[in-house]
């Protein structure tokens, strides 16, 4: 038996041999280094304890890094290297792991959270990445100064810049004409030899660097972020900004890029509303371009009242603007009160220039109401006076709204003296109105039809009055119809409230004229129809109580119906 001992010991030696060896080719591993970039320390390739510097620098960033979870590293190639902190992909090594992007067999370990977003980078940097890696890493010919950054350029794509080749095309020449000269001087016997080999370094260098374009930006509206979004259209035109607006148009129209104006320019067309229209308006006016002005203007005459109004953007509604708003005949509203209302709201705002959230009504109320003397007959307020001219105030009816209009010291007693009067007439004539241009004294009344709805009505009061507005949609067609049906003051669609806090007249006839006008949105565009000017003998019969229908065909939601009544002698 003494031979099991000796073999036994064998295999034990031969086993502690291997796990050496093992070792041995593990530290050797572990030791090589690899460099980040040129300028960053040395990497190792795993973790060791003894990497005391490593270890330090790790907790300083953790500690630096609590306040955002998603980091990443700068290096020599901004897209070259990310922060790995997947803790279950290597949970014995302590170091952050650094790792290429682009490298398709290290993608997996990217941490689900921790990822290379455009939103995190800047405007260089999304530029530099985005042509790098359309171009595979080529070298630029060109070097854009502007805005204080070098934006690196290829020839590929110079074409589509009308400002960039022209810069392209003079700076080549202009680099030729002094490689001529630098070859004269360098052939010149007079020049020694010192000057004559700086001049071939010169030219050699002129003839391998990419050329230099500078590009002043005297426009405000030009930001890095614009100028980087229209840069990166030229390598990939499927690109999208954050936003469409005045940037973007303007660096557009500075580099000559036709194509990119355009599609700005419709992006803005199919993107006006309450946050965009002042903006969109002033840019238009600025370039010239009559077609998205227009839209402009034709969006704020059906929804100035009724989004704006609500917005605080609203502020930024200039005054000629807004007096040509409410001189449109289009224009849509409920009632003449709101109109009152969106005005008041728009003088406050310019009242208040720091103000940068919406005020309540009632804010707006106890501002004019605490002033001791007319606004509109202080210096301050006689330019507003055309804005309130154009406003209906003899549409407003309702006795808490004129009351109202009392308390708010903004009108003169001279307005106020004659509206109260003129209702006062109208009231104990039977509803007759002074009535000498019904285009800009008809009373307006305006309901908004959805598609949802299948019928949609109002009950209105003017002067002891009660008409029913009524727009109904016939079948599964896409006709509608608009009537004016006459009421009782009795009639059980007759609010109860009303019946007790308003005049009712017991007159079995009244002459009214009338005006439907429906606006809806159909092919790209508003689209309006019009019953034109009707004069009709309301009665309180079934059979006189009630307008021809006006029927339209070829309506799409959402559809804007006005009924602009007056009463005539």
């Amino acid at each position: 038996m003494p031979f099991r001992p000796h073999t036994r010991l064998m295999f034990i030696t031969s086993h502690n041999s291997q796990q050496n060896s093992t070792r041995s080719v593990s530290a050797h591993s572990q030791c090589q280094r690899t460099q980040a970039g040129h300028t960053n320390r040395w990497q190792l390739a795993g973790a060791l304890g003894s990497d005391l510097l490593g270890q330090a620098q790790v907790r300083r960033a953790e500690e630096f890094g609590g306040k955002s979870a998603d980091r990443k590293i700068k290096s020599a190639d901004p897209m070259g290297l990310h922060w790995h902190e997947d803790a279950t992909s290597c949970p014995q090594s302590p170091l952050p792991r650094l790792i290429h992007p682009l490298s398709a067999s290290r993608r997996t370990r990217f941490c689900k959270d921790v990822t290379w977003s455009s939103k995190l980078d800047t405007p260089e940097e999304q530029f530099f990445i985005l042509s790098r890696r359309l171009t595979q890493n080529a070298k630029p010919d060109a070097v854009l100064e502007c805005l204080g950054v070098r934006w690196e350029l290829h020839c590929s794509v110079l074409s589509y810049s009308d400002t960039l080749s022209e810069l392209y095309t003079n700076s080549k020449r202009q680099r030729d004409v002094q490689l001529q000269e630098r070859a004269a001087i360098g052939k010149d016997s007079r020049v020694n030899r010192t000057q004559r080999e700086r001049g071939l370094v010169y030219r050699k260098w002129h003839l391998s660097g990419p050329l230099i374009l500078r590009l002043p930006v005297k426009d405000a509206s030009i930001n890095k972020e614009a100028l980087s979004f229209s840069l990166r259209t030229l390598y990939d035109p499927e690109e999208r900004p954050s936003e469409w607006g005045e940037a973007v148009l303007s660096t557009a129209a500075l580099l000559g890029m036709s194509n990119l104006f355009q599609k700005c320019l419709k992006e803005m067309l199919a993107n006006i509303s309450s946050l965009t229209v002042c903006s969109f308006h002033r840019v238009s006016c600025k370039f010239k371009e009559t077609v998205l002005q227009r839209a402009c203007e034709r969006w704020l005459e059906l929804f100035l009242v009724t989004e704006l109004s609500f917005h605080i953007k609203l502020r930024d509604l200039p005054f000629d603007l807004l007096l040509q708003t409410l001189l449109s005949p289009r224009l849509f509203t409920s009632n003449e009160y709101e109109v009152l209302r969106a005005v008041l709201c728009w003088l406050y705002l310019q009242l208040n220039p720091p103000r940068q959230t919406l005020p309540a009504h009632s804010t707006i109320i106890t501002f004019f109401s605490k002033e001791t003397t007319i606004f509109l007959e202080q210096p301050q307020g006689q330019k507003y006076i055309t804005i309130f001219q154009a406003l209906r105030l003899h549409g407003i009816t309702e006795w808490q709204h004129l009351q109202e209009l009392q308390n708010i010291r903004v009108l003169p007693e001279s307005w106020l003296l004659h509206i109260l009067s003129n209702h006062y007439h109208t009231l104990y004539s039977g509803g007759d109105m002074v009535l000498t241009d019904f285009s800009k004294q008809a009373i307006r009344f305006g309901m908004m039809f959805d598609r949802e709805q299948e019928c949609c009505t109002q009950t209105i009061s003017i002067y002891g009055f009660y008409f029913l507005l009524q727009a109904t949609k016939m079948g599964e067609s896409d006709t509608y119809s608009f009537s004016i049906e006459r009421l009782r003051h009795w009639d059980p669609a007759v609010c109860q409230s009303s019946i007790v806090s308003r005049p009712y007249s017991v007159r079995s006839d009244r002459s009214v004229c009338y005006h439907i006008t429906v606006q809806s949105y159909a092919s790209g565009e508003w689209q309006e129809h019009s019953s034109g000017t009707v004069n009709q003998e309301f009665g309180l019969c079934k059979r006189r109580s009630r307008s021809k229908p006006f029927q339209i065909e070829g309506l799409s939601s959402p559809i804007l119906v006005t009924f602009a009544l007056a009463f005539p002698f």
